[in-house]
């Protein structure tokens, strides 16, 4: 029995960390991945796992049926498990409509606190039965803890590299639960009909929604979260293409012109003029392709970086990338560490959905950039369009990064409403001679910059990014209808 029990222990650490990976991601559509929705996932993780030790420790003292309260509480955490896709998809959308940081930690509550709960009270149960056995407490203990570890390391590998954007987050799910359930059955030779009808039903409420036709061109899930490509009609009643990352739109094309319709984009096009001769560009963020197959119209052999190779097919496929831009997949800080040629234009556009990778923008990586910038190059940051009080502080910060690293810098946006514009960050090598460029006074003041061993962008940004979200569920989505 020592041994099966073992092998339930391995299985509860991998549910374990799989429950926690998937339930980051499943929160992610509706509020994002930021420092804000990580702190309530571990937050409420360690407080489950905490209260669940603490409620195993009490049982296991106070019953005298150990292995049946161990199959009921491992049926119950696998039953959870199991439930999380079906909260997600039902209950999360109505909560996102309270103030932010209410809906997410309630949300994270409700999707993360009774699986891990429970997966956290079978371990003292665990200890305890073998110890009974055995009366060894220390050698088990520490057997059944690197054991469930062990698990959870393996669950981590496997989800982060190939099960979740392989199969999804829901099938996931689905599959790490019904393992637990089976696995606990099989070794406690229990199948209670109450039982069996639960496992059935959520199954069947999972298929239910997983199996229906959308209407997306593409939906998947991927390393940088749900990948979505869907046709929408605008206030214009013109369909557009959008690519979204965590529901937030990450490239707008005109279906019609081709062309993007994001104001930034336009801004670009004014601020990038024709080249005669053929120049070199990078595009760090390649996302749909647009702003590349923008520099390759005005002449620039341009290589675009993304990190998601399921955005770069998205690129090809949807996006109708042009066949003279090159894709690389890669990080951008690792492509800039191991790149020796030179461009004459450098577009940083790495939002994902509403942040901003920190450690592309330190002083060490500006530092490098320089390198691999010709001597007239221009390199152009897209930025999210706060610049005053505390949601502007990330923005301050950027704009002394890059004086810090040696550049001449000058912002310019379209619009005055900081809600629902991008800043652009034009920065070059030389001294601007005249500053055609609009330059707001208001910036924020500070002398803090963003480098490698103190990377302030996951901080100061994160109201910005709480405030964007926030406005952007609010009243983005509700001006696209689907087509």
């Amino acid at each position: 029995m020592i041994k099966k029990l073992l092998f339930l222990s391995f299985i509860e650490g991998a549910v374990v960390m799989a429950a926690e990976l998937c339930g980051a991601k499943l929160l992610a559509p509706i509020y994002g991945s930021s420092l804000y929705v990580w702190a309530s996932v571990m937050g409420l993780t360690l407080a489950a796992l905490a209260l669940g030790y603490f409620f195993g420790g009490l049982v296991s003292e106070r019953s005298e049926r150990h292995t049946k309260k161990l199959f009921q509480i491992l049926i119950f955490a696998s039953l959870f498990v199991m439930f999380m896709p079906v909260l997600s998809r039902y209950v999360i959308p109505w909560l996102s409509y309270m103030p932010f940081l209410i809906a997410v930690v309630l949300s994270t509550f409700l999707l993360l606190f009774f699986p891990v709960f429970f997966l956290g009270a079978s371990s003292p149960l665990f200890i305890f039965i073998q110890t009974k056995e055995n009366n060894l407490s220390g050698k088990v203990s520490g057997t059944v803890y690197a054991i469930s570890t062990l698990g959870g390391i393996i669950s981590t590998f496997l989800c982060g590299f190939y099960l979740i954007p392989a199969i999804g987050l829901t099938y996931c799910l689905l599959g790490f639960g019904a393992l637990l359930f089976i696995s606990s059955c099989v070794i406690f030779r229990s199948y209670k009909t109450v039982h069996m009808v639960l496992f059935a039903a959520f199954i069947y409420l999972n298929l239910q929604f997983t199996l229906l036709k959308n209407t997306q061109l593409f939906f998947g899930n991927s390393i940088l979260g749900q990948l979505e490509v869907q046709d929408v009609l605008n206030e214009k009643k013109e369909t557009v293409r959008i690519l979204k990352i965590n529901s937030i739109i990450q490239t707008e094309m005109n279906l019609k012109t081709k062309r993007s319709v994001s104001e930034y984009v336009k801004l670009l096009d004014t601020l990038v003029l024709y080249s005669a001769n053929p120049k070199a560009a990078l595009v760090l963020g390649l996302g749909g392709g647009l702003t590349a197959n923008l520099l390759q119209e005005k002449n620039y052999m341009t290589d675009g970086v993304e990190f998601d190779e399921n955005i770069i097919k998205a690129a090809v496929n949807y996006f109708d990338l042009n066949k003279n831009v090159k894709p690389v997949c890669s990080d951008a800080r690792y492509f800039l560490n191991h790149c020796t040629k030179r461009y004459d234009l450098v577009l940083v556009d790495i939002f994902k959905a509403e942040e901003q990778p920190s450690h592309v923008l330190t002083v060490e990586s500006l530092d490098k950039l320089k390198h691999n910038l010709s001597d007239s190059a221009l390199l152009i940051i897209n930025w999210h369009g706060y610049i005053v009080g505390q949601k502007g502080m990330g923005t301050a910060i950027l704009k002394n990064t890059l004086q810090r690293s040696g550049y001449s810098v000058t912002i310019c946006t379209s619009s005055d409403d900081e809600n629902y514009r991008n800043l652009l960050f034009v920065c070059s090598l030389k001294a601007f001679g005249s500053k055609p460029f609009q330059i707001d006074a208001r910036l924020e003041k500070t002398d803090l910059v963003n480098t490698d061993d103190r990377p302030f962008f996951e901080k100061y940004n994160a109201l910005a990014n709480k405030t964007w979200r926030a406005n952007y569920l609010n009243y983005y989505q509700s001006v696209a209808t689907v087509k």
